[in-house]
Order: C-alpha cells, then structure tokens, then sequence
C-alpha cells in the first residue's frame, strides 16, 4: 500500500471473494447456486466503501452507516479507483455528517439486484426496469448508495439515481489506481 497515497473520496471496492456479504453467505450453502447469482447479475465488485482521510471511512452495511478505520491487511484486499472531480474536502466531511448512522436499506438491496436481473445484462432493459420499480427511501442506505448520494452533494452525479449505483457504476465512472 506504500505504493500510493489514499485520497479524501477515493472509493473502495470489494470483490464477491474478498468481503463478507451475501456472496459469501450464500457461497457457504451452495457455491454453484451463489456462482450463478454472480453471473447473472454480471457483477465485478459487491461492496463499497469511501475513504475521508487520515485512516477513516464510511461504510453502508447490514448493520447502517458506519465510520472505522480499515486495517492495512483489510486495504491491500481491496481495489482503489479515484473520483474524476477534485473532493472538496470541507464538503465531502458536511456531506459525510448528514449520512452517518442512516439505517442499511434492505429493500433497496433487494431491488437493486431485480433489474440486473431481469435484464440479463442490458443496460437499456435494466433502466426501463429501474424506472418500473421506482423505489427510494432518503433514510436508508445501501454500500453505493450511500457512496452516490455523497457525490452527489458534491456535484458528481454517478447515475441518473443514486438507489440504483452498484459498486461497478462506482468502477465504470471512476479511475482505478490499485
């Protein structure tokens, strides 16, 4: 990790391996079935997490919104990808303040992967969908989620709606730098 400076707003990424989430759980019952799941869903990337600088960040997960301070073990599992906009940092720690301790979004996680779903992958299919569901819940969040709407109170919106950012939509739009 001496390779590289984390930046305030870099975003952490979390592969199906790498994290425990329902990929993992789910791997545990049954591998082939959580396999498929995977497949269908086309997904790289299952969990983010945002760094705030000096060791902290922020994290959406089962148990809501969380700041800690990953271990250097726990960061060198993880890929890095940087933000295309300079974080203002003033923002970025206001913005952070207004979603701490939101409660994790569980209908959302479940919606979220219907579209992918359904669509088989096409992203014109999975939007149409999207729009279908027209789910939102401003007190509760998911890992992306949380990570959009922070964005988005800094002026870079990652997707037309930040209930439906995956942490691939995070990969797609921001630069990878380890």
């Amino acid at each position: 990790m001496d390779r590289f400076t984390l930046k305030p707003g870099d975003a952490l990424l979390f592969t199906k391996e790498s994290t425990a989430g329902v990929y993992t759980y789910f791997a545990e019952k049954n591998k082939p079935l959580a396999d498929l799941l995977a497949k269908l869903v086309n997904h790289n990337y299952i969990h983010a997490e945002l760094y705030l600088g000096n060791g902290w960040v922020i994290a959406g997960w089962f148990n809501g919104v969380k700041l800690y301070k990953p271990s250097l073990q726990l960061l060198s599992t993880v890929h890095i990808y940087r933000p295309p906009i300079e974080v203002d940092k003033d923002k970025l720690k206001e913005s952070v303040k207004k979603y701490f301790n939101y409660e994790y979004d569980w209908v959302s996680l479940i919606l979220n992967g219907l579209p992918e779903i359904i669509s088989f992958g096409n992203e014109q299919i999975e939007k149409i969908v999207e729009d279908w569901v027209n789910y939102s819940d401003d007190q509760k969040l998911i890992c992306s989620e949380l990570i959009a709407r922070i964005y988005e109170d800094l002026g870079y919106k990652i997707e037309p709606r930040a209930e439906f950012v995956t942490p691939d939509d995070i990969a797609e739009r921001f630069q990878r730098i380890l």
